[in-house]
């Protein structure tokens, strides 16, 4: 298995340099006005397809809040060396972040859309937990055509995944699900999240009116924060939410 592993990590490298040097070739990189005048053409209608009707005009298309509070989000991420991609998620109407300043802030409306449960599309995810030159989830900026054609491509691989994700994912139920998996088979990351699945179950479980569970996951994400005001503050807002 190691030798196969190697043999593939061989040929990663050279298609990643062939790659480099191709792109050094043709070098036009896609600026701020284009990238956006593109993304609105090929990304909008296809995210409008499955509820995200709403596009900030700049990287974030978003649904309206359902009934459940809950809120659909992709955003687009720039990369470092002409390149991008997609990550997704839910925004929730019921659930603060913090401030540096410890202030809450909600995300109730369009302006103040934010990702708070954090997903990376799969083919970035992979690349991302395996050390990979390779990214099949990576749009290419480094001039119009290629920019267009990973986009496209990117897009098209990935809507049904996101609409099947945001299918499984649109009641309070399903959310406790899907996060409960996230702890108990946690993806490769590095550092903590900001925002941890522990810290949205808590105020999910608020809004069930069970302060308990809400106490509980609270507790388990300040385990390794050493941050007391800012746990009192959010247990604070638990009782009365």
């Amino acid at each position: 298995m190691n030798f196969f592993r190697k043999i593939k990590d061989i040929i990663d490298k050279r298609k990643a340099i062939d790659e480099i040097y191709d792109d050094i070739k043709n070098l036009d990189e896609v600026l701020l006005e284009k990238r956006l005048e593109i993304l609105n053409e090929i990304a909008t209608p296809k995210f409008s397809e499955i509820g995200l009707k709403n596009w900030n005009g700049k990287y974030l298309w978003f649904s309206d809040f359902n009934e459940d509070g809950i809120k659909f989000v992709v955003e687009y991420n720039v990369f470092k060396y002409f390149g991008g991609s997609f990550s997704f998620g839910i925004c929730y109407d019921f659930i603060p972040t913090i401030s540096s300043q410890n202030k809450l802030t909600y995300h109730k409306t369009d302006k103040s859309t934010k990702i708070i449960y954090y997903k990376r599309l799969e083919g970035w995810q992979k690349s991302y937990e395996n050390n990979s030159r390779i990214n099949p989830d990576k749009i290419s900026t480094v001039n119009e055509e290629k920019f267009r054609k990973s986009l496209n491509n990117v897009v098209e691989n990935n809507i049904p995944k996101l609409k099947k994700w945001f299918e499984e994912n649109k009641t309070i139920e399903q959310n406790i699900t899907s996060l409960l998996n996230e702890i108990n088979n946690p993806t490769f990351e590095i550092g903590s999240r900001i925002i941890s699945f522990e810290y949205i179950l808590s105020f999910i479980n608020a809004k069930k009116n069970d302060f308990d569970s809400a106490q509980l996951w609270i507790n388990k994400h300040f385990e390794n924060r050493n941050d007391e005001a800012e746990k009192n503050l959010i247990l604070d807002k638990l009782k009365k939410a």
